[in-house]
Parts: structure tokens; sequence; C-alpha cells
């Protein structure tokens, strides 16, 4: 008695080649297939394919073990040349349907085209940052000057009413602390600079500081006492320099100007005015609302960074070199990790591949992808590790770095590269990096 299997081998046969007949459809006619199957659809037929072939191998190769184990040698022969016979019929099929579908020829193979990249940018460490730690300010002179000395009724009434509250947010602000009662404080670092942002107006900034004479001290020695409203005193002898302004607040403080630029009369009157007015604006919170929340907001700052329609949100690095300090730079980063972790800013020599700086800050965070907060650089480094990273030649107050470096050369190209390691992990991952052109100081 015969197997069913061997009785009916070429039943088995005919379905495979069938199966393969049918599963090549797709693949010489695609369009017969919906849109959304056909990029897939030469996968699984070649799939179908090739079990079809391999059934009926597995079913002649049983058959004809069968037989030769009963020494039927040329009928297992025969068998055989069916099989082959069968294989081939469909081959021919295949290639007459093949004809009629008209299939192009497969592309052919060509070398890759390597699209050479371009030098990444460098660019200059001329941000503009923001916030209460941001040292460069730009400010917009008025046109055409005035003759007489912008007010400051905001600053003037906190040093009437509330002086122990100007005195609080000046000494401990991060922008003001620094150069606190310095009377020189435009011949050293970590002081506010006012920069023109009007092309038309020509170059120049505005030094600025806060000073606070106790009793018994001399008014500033080279300046010109000055009060808002009054006019501006007349040019030196020479008539070459405008002279450095002391602001009288009418009680302790004075508001130190020192104008550098052009020696056009005018162009520093409508600097000087908008360097008073922006100074005033900043207080303005503060001497509307008179509490510590305000104080601290003002002190702290949003971490919150804000953007418009045509500044549209994404992680970015900032980097700030404020005039007239050379060398010394701040930085931001918007960023918004999405969880909890530590947002890691690692300064890279370009060329030799060398670490340079490390930063290490907690990330804010939150579950809104369109959302970015502020992180400054050295402001949100914890106390604790500040002086592991940053040197003695900056005061512990003042919101700036420097980058050293055992090296002749000052000018170098350095990589920020921001990382993020999320909380209680080891590892961590790039968001993003840029080069920018700074000074480097010897050891």
């Amino acid at each position: 008695m015969k197997l069913p299997l061997i009785a009916c081998q070429h039943i088995w046969h005919i379905t495979c080649c069938l199966l393969a007949l049918l599963a090549s459809l797709p693949l010489l006619w695609p369009r017969m297939l919906p849109h959304a199957w056909r990029a897939s659809a030469p996968e699984y037929a070649g799939d179908a394919i090739m079990a079809a072939i391999l059934v009926s191998l597995t079913v002649l190769g049983i058959a004809s073990l069968f037989m030769l184990l009963r020494l039927r040698n040329l009928r297992t022969l025969l068998q055989c040349a069916i099989w082959a016979f069968e294989w081939l019929l469909t081959g021919a099929i295949f290639a007459v349907l093949a004809y009629f579908a008209n299939v192009p020829p497969p592309p052919a193979m060509q070398e890759p085209h390597v699209t050479p990249q371009s030098k990444p940018p460098v660019f200059p460490p001329s941000d503009i940052i923001e916030g209460p730690h941001a040292l460069a300010i730009p400010i917009v002179p008025d046109s055409p000057a005035s003759a007489t000395l912008q007010s400051a009724p905001h600053l003037v009434e906190l040093e009437a009413r509330l002086p122990d509250l100007l005195r609080a947010y000046v000494s401990q602000s991060p922008r003001w602390a620094a150069s606190l009662s310095d009377q020189n404080f435009y011949t050293k670092p970590w002081h506010v600079v006012m920069i023109l942002q009007d092309q038309d107006s020509g170059p120049g900034f505005v030094h600025v500081a806060f000073m606070h004479l106790v009793d018994g001290e001399q008014l500033p020695a080279g300046y010109a006492v000055v009060k808002g409203g009054s006019p501006f005193p007349e040019l030196s002898e020479s008539g070459k320099q405008f002279p450095d302004l002391a602001l009288d607040l009418d009680g302790s403080h004075y508001l130190l100007l020192a104008w550098r630029g052009p020696d056009d009369s005018p162009h520093a009157r409508g600097a000087i005015n908008a360097a008073i007015r922006a100074v005033d604006e900043m207080v303005r919170p503060l001497a509307e609302n008179p509490t510590q929340a305000t104080l601290s907001h003002l002190i702290s700052g949003s971490t919150h960074a804000q953007f418009t329609a045509d500044s549209p949100s994404a992680p970015d690095i900032l980097l700030s070199e404020p005039y007239a300090q050379s060398g010394c730079y701040q930085a931001q980063i918007l960023a918004n990790p999405g969880e909890k972790g530590y947002l890691i800013l690692r300064l890279v020599d370009n060329h030799s591949r060398e670490t340079l700086l490390n930063f290490e800050i907690p990330a804010h965070h939150s579950h809104n992808p369109d959302e970015l907060f502020i992180h400054n650089i050295p402001g949100d480094i914890p106390s604790h590790l500040r002086h592991t990273v940053l040197f003695d030649v900056v005061p512990p107050k003042a919101p700036l770095f420097i980058i050293r470096q055992d090296s002749d050369q000052r000018a170098r190209e350095v990589v920020f590269e921001l990382y993020f390691r999320p909380a209680g992990k080891e590892y961590s991952y790039p968001i993003l990096s840029k080069i920018y052109s700074v000074h480097l100081h010897n050891e």
C-alpha cells in the first residue's frame, strides 16, 4: 500500500508551482496591489516562492528516499524527471508572463556619490543673552540726542523710600554685585556694558555700574556728578573726551556711566540717556511692587525662554564676550530634556581635541516639547562645584568664566558640546554642538 505522500506527490508539486506563479504576480504587476502594500510586496512574494520550492523539494526527497529503499530506481528517476519538467514548465510560464508584463531592468549599479561635507561654521562670541546674568545689554540711543540728562524716577523713588531694598538688589544681583563700589570698574571685567544697536549712530558702548557710599566717603573722583533732568556737562578742556558721569540718586547710591566711542557729543548724550533709561526700567517692577518676591525674581530671573513666530523653539547654546572684557565669557543654554537630570557643557579644542572645561548643571525640564528653559553658565553651577571649574581670577559674584590652556596661542576654535545625563544614570547623550572662536588664557 502506497503512502498518500508518495501516491499524490505530483499534486503537491503542481500546487507548489501554482503558488509560486501566483506569488510572482505582484512582482510582475505591482499596481494590482493597494498602494500601501507595494513597498513590502516583493519581500513577502519572495518568501512565498522560496517556501513553495522548499516544500516541493522536501516532498520529492521523501518520496525518492522511500522508493529507493524499495529498490525502485527507475521509478525514482522518472519521478525526478517529471518534477524537473513541472518546474521547467513553471519557469517557462513565468518567462511568458514577464515578457507581457514588460518589467524594466534593474538600475545599473552606480558609484556612491559622496557629498563633500562643508566645514562647520565658526561663530563669534557675540550672542545676546537675556536675564539678570547678562552683562552685555543692547540699547538704542535717542535721536536726536537731548541736551539734558534722562531722569531715573524708579531709581530715585527706591533710594528715597526703600534704600535698603535698592541696596539688597544691587549687592545680590549677579549683574551688579561684582563691580559695586569700584569707581575704576570700566578698567576691569565683570561689569555691565550697554552696546549700541543703531547702525546709523555708529559704534560705541557705555560702561555702567553702581557705587554705594557710606558716611564719610568722598564722591567719586574723576567723575562729573550730575542729576536727572539737568544739562549735560561740558566736554573736557581738550574737547576730545566725553566726561565720565556719576548720576546722583539723592542718597548713598550713584550710577556710574562711562562712554567709550567716537568723540561726538550728541552721539554720546543719546547713548548715555538710553543707558540710564535701561537701568531704570530694570528696577521698575521693584519700585511698583517692593516685596521680597519681586526682589528674588529680579535677582534670579525667569527660567522660561520666550520665543516668537520668527524664532521657533529649538535647543541652542549662546556665548557672549562683553565688550572691553576680552577673554571673559558667559554662556546660556536653551534646552528641555523632558526628564530630570543634568546638562553637561563640554569645551573641547577643535584641533587638539583637548577638553578645556566641563560644566555640569541641574536641568530644568517639563513634558511640553515646545517649551525651553534658560540655564546660565556659570550662574547655575552649584556653589559647591564652582571652585572646581572656575578660576580665582574671576570674583565669586561675577557671572563670567575664562578658558585656560597651556599654549602660546590665544585665539582658538573651541567646540561647545552639550550633553544630557538622566538622573541616576551613568550614560549621557549629545544634544548639539557649536564652534566658537575664543581667546584663551595661558596658565
